[in-house]
């Protein structure tokens, strides 16, 4: 990453989080006119926040995409076979626990705090938007990590332009697995919500 990409992204990140302040102190103020910019700034920071993020992450893609990729391989080692197994190994277990959380919601009937598998609160939104929205796609991204495994881990070692003191697999471990925990975050949310008493 080069200086003037690390000064734009911390600059982005301090205007985020100044604008965060800024509404928090907003929602003090009980004023009207505090409302409307409160409600202004709250919309402008996420749209901002979002082209933010997707113009970092669609940069750092480019990055990552052009990095060119040399001939000979590489060693045996660098490519962490047994963690890569245990990657998959759990990302299977993810990818069955979501098919169980889908049959769970189509076949299994709903408890009477969670009609319909609706959670119990004042908006009463769907156990099915958190699936769709969180599950789907981060299993979707750690499938395709696995699949592709010796692919990643060349194209971030030739990308990588600075010395990094974690090595890249363990990085592509890591991160797997963090996306396998959150995935099951709408289990979370059914058993807290729906078969546990409270």
């Amino acid at each position: 990453m080069q200086q003037s990409d690390v000064s734009f992204f911390y600059r982005g990140v301090l205007l985020l989080l100044l604008g965060g302040i800024a509404i928090t102190l907003l929602s003090s103020i009980n004023q009207p006119w505090a409302y409307y910019v409160r409600t202004i700034g709250t919309v402008s920071l996420f749209i901002g926040g979002a082209a933010f993020i997707s113009y970092v992450a669609i940069k750092g893609f480019r990055q990552f995409l052009d990095a060119p990729i040399r001939d000979e391989p590489l060693p045996s080692s660098l490519l962490l076979d047994q963690w890569h197994r245990i990657a998959q190994l759990a990302v299977m277990a993810s990818v069955f626990l979501a098919v169980i959380f889908v049959m769970v919601l189509l076949f299994v009937e709903p408890p009477k705090k969670c009609p319909n598998w609706h959670l119990p609160s004042n908006r009463s939104s769907s156990l099915w938007i958190p699936f769709w929205i969180l599950t789907v796609p981060i299993l979707t991204g750690v499938v395709f990590m696995t699949a592709r495994w010796k692919w990643l881990v060349r194209k971030a070692i030739e990308s990588v332009d600075y010395s990094t003191m974690i090595p890249v697999p363990y990085t592509l471990v890591i991160t797997v697995l963090i996306g396998c925990g959150m995935s099951q975050f709408p289990w979370a949310l059914l058993v807290t919500n729906c078969w546990l008493e409270r």
